[in-house]
């Protein structure tokens, strides 16, 4: 993000005069160095050879400020004076000299905007503003005078693209110890210092590059850092220093729901560019002001979709200092750094499962060849004591919700220091925002976490919601209310569940209800047909029935998956569905009922027993509790007797019975249609 507007500037002031040619920085204290005059005819440098934008030496250290850093406070302050520590050991104990480049940041309008870094936010008062930040830490320093734009956009502006074919610029970066790059648009970086090419003219209009080479400074630039020197960068300059598929924009909802492309754009769409930053950091994804605006969907969403296995993002006034040989990191300043692992994560394109969050606060490290982080302090195992947080219900803080900061780390964080196990999130309820999303977190058995608010492992899916709705009846019945069955049968019931939510579910299977053990509950089996949202399924099962009335309360539960079939991590919330029968008769009495019932009811189609109550086993898919989701455990319900065994029709409660031959005949009629 560009720097405020308005800035207290620290140290002494750096006069600048701005001439019809030429920037000359002349410190009133010693520490800055006068910028070269690159316009005056000054023959350009050759240009640079094909240069990979992922270093390939592993030397230097890199500075990753997550943005909002301000002259006078704490934490900023020890930042600045960290990068120049770093930039000290390069210069071999001696003074160092910091290279200050400020091209994320607009183009000076004018000549009075450009001289004035105390109150104006350009690349030219950027430039003077950082210098005089870093001359009151004891480096010399040296603007670079390179904006976005070639030529020049005001009568005598030193800025200018063109500047970074310099040959002068080159070697007075080159003669540096670290590099600083301001915060802005990191597009602007790729466009002044890289020459790049993209497939089409199309690409080319958003920036959707795919190769890129070095300018003469870009390569001095990276010769610092491949020296051993530093580069270090907040915000944009932050972001730049990754390599391919560097992200471009993109707000936390619309990044979600629409996933991610190619280009730069002006709107909050997800989106990168695929030849990437300067590939300094390599060991991840980056991005900044993370947590504070709720970047981690974000970032998961466009590591996913391009195949990155980690992503880190730094909070504001706080840095991850990286040592490149040595491949560890370090946390410092006022907040932490996140970690997301999408490794082994699952996705459908609209819902993601198998992330691993980790967040490490000030005076952590993290070895990045093996992932392992070292939270500072005492790290915990197992859950704490605090009460289970709350589910927020705009936890990515959406402008059409107002729902505030941090939400998405407040609940991993809450989880972890309580007694819970899991804890989960929605986004805001709001129609510029629908479907919603869910955020769930589930306690690992890695999982640990200190008392500063650090936490390693916690397992992370981000989904839409679940839901679903279930309803009772009785097999073969088209909606009587309290069927008759005789007493001690057993009554078929079918339960027809809907997916209300959005994300595809399976594993439907009828739990628990109040009239039988759990033991005979679990007889009836799940069914591995996959509801898609809006979908339907039946579900058979079968209960005994007592004389007189009961009520039988089924609960039904499910699994969350995605399109693929895998698992979400989501709880669903089981539904009930109630249905009540009245058991009538005993003995000579019910047999009568059984064949009163069987009548009429070879199909569901309503017949004059229907409208008694009557209720009939389910056939012998039904029986079994089975479902395939086309409706073929509902097809012949209601007959007596498909297969001629009691499990298929009504379970006659004596033996010895005798039957009327008018009831006989009835059967044998109910069993040819039933064939039929």
């Amino acid at each position: 993000m560009p720097l405020p507007p308005r800035r207290a500037r620290l140290g002494t002031a750096v006069a600048v005069a701005l001439t019809a040619g030429a920037l000359c920085a002349t410190a009133i204290a010693p520490a800055a160095t006068a910028a070269p005059q690159p316009r005056a005819a000054e023959p350009n440098a050759p240009a640079a050879p094909a240069t990979p934008t992922a270093s390939t030496a592993q030397n230097g250290s890199i500075v990753l400020i997550g943005g909002a850093i301000k002259p006078g406070e704490a934490n900023s302050e020890a930042i600045i004076q960290r990068i120049v520590d770093l930039a000290k050991q390069h210069a071999g104990d001696k003074k160092p000299r910091i290279a200050i480049v400020t091209t994320a940041s607009e183009v000076a309008p004018n000549a009075t905007e450009a001289a004035d870094g105390n109150t104006y936010d350009n690349a030219t008062a950027n430039g003077l503003y950082y210098s005089d930040w870093f001359a009151a830490h004891g480096a010399d320093v040296y603007p670079v005078p390179v904006d976005v734009n070639p030529g020049e956009d005001y009568p005598g502006d030193p800025y200018s693209a063109d500047n970074a074919k310099s040959a002068a610029v080159a070697q007075e970066v080159r003669d540096s110890d670290a590099v600083y790059f301001g915060g802005g648009d990191q597009i602007n970086y790729v466009r002044a210092f890289m020459d790049c090419t993209a497939p089409d003219q199309a690409a080319a209009d958003i920036y959707a590059f795919t190769s890129c080479t070095d300018t003469p400074v870009m390569a001095a630039i990276r010769g610092v850092v491949e020296s051993g020197g530093v580069t270090a960068g907040t915000s944009a300059g932050l972001t730049i220093q990754q390599g391919a598929d560097m992200i471009s924009g993109g707000d936390p909802y619309p990044s979600w729901r629409d996933g991610a492309t190619v280009g730069w754009f002006e709107d909050d769409r997800l989106a990168s560019i695929p030849s990437g930053g300067f590939g300094f950091f390599t060991e991840g994804m980056l991005d900044s002001h993370f947590a504070r605006r709720d970047r981690q969907p974000r970032i998961v969403r466009l590591a996913i979709a391009t195949g990155h296995d980690r992503s880190f993002g730094v909070e504001e006034k706080t840095a991850l200092v990286v040592d490149r040989a040595a491949r560890t990191g370090e946390v410092i300043g006022q907040l932490g750094a996140s970690l997301l692992d999408t490794s082994a994560a699952t996705s459908d394109g609209r819902n993601a499962a198998g992330v691993r969050y980790s967040y490490f606060t000030t005076g952590s490290t993290i070895d990045f060849a093996t992932g392992a982080i070292t939270l500072a302090g005492t790290a915990h195992s197992g859950a704490g004591s605090a009460e289970a947080p709350a589910a927020p219900t705009d936890i990515w803080g959406s402008y059409e919700c107002e729902g505030g900061i941090f939400g998405t780390l407040d609940l991993a964080q809450g989880l972890v220091k309580s007694s819970a196990s899991t804890a989960t999130g929605d986004t805001c309820d709001s129609p510029a925002e629908s479907p919603r999303f869910r955020t769930t977190f589930t306690r690992t058995a890695d999982t640990r976490w200190n008392d500063d608010g650090g936490f390693t492992d916690l397992a992370m899916s981000i989904t839409g919601i679940p839901s679903f709705s279930a309803a009772a009846r009785a097999t073969g019945s088209t909606g009587t209310t309290n069927p008759q069955v005789p007493a001690g049968s057993q009554a078929g019931i079918t339960v027809t569940v809907t997916n209300t939510g959005s994300t595809p579910l399976t594993g439907f299977r009828i739990a628990s209800d109040a009239s039988v053990s759990s033991a005979a509950a679990a007889s009836d089996p799940a069914s591995n047909a996959v509801v898609a949202p809006g979908g339907t399924l039946q579900l058979q099962t079968t209960r005994t029935v007592a004389k007189g009335s009961q009520t039988f309360a089924l609960r039904i539960i499910a699994t969350a998956v995605d399109a693929n079939g895998a698992e979400l991590g989501v709880a669903t919330a089981p539904q009930t569905a109630s249905i009540t029968f009245v058991g009538v008769g005993s003995g000579a009495e019910a047999s009568a009922n059984a064949g009163a019932n069987a009548n009429g009811s070879s199909d569901s189609g309503g017949s004059s027993s229907d409208a008694k109550g009557s209720a009939t086993g389910s056939t012998s898919a039904g029986a079994n509790g089975a479902a395939d989701g086309t409706g073929a455990g509902a097809k012949g319900q209601g007959s007596l007797a498909q297969t001629g065994t009691p499990a298929d029709g009504l379970a006659l409660p004596a033996a010895g019975i005798l039957l009327l031959a008018g009831a006989a005949a009835l059967i044998a009629r109910a069993r040819l249609r039933a064939r039929a």
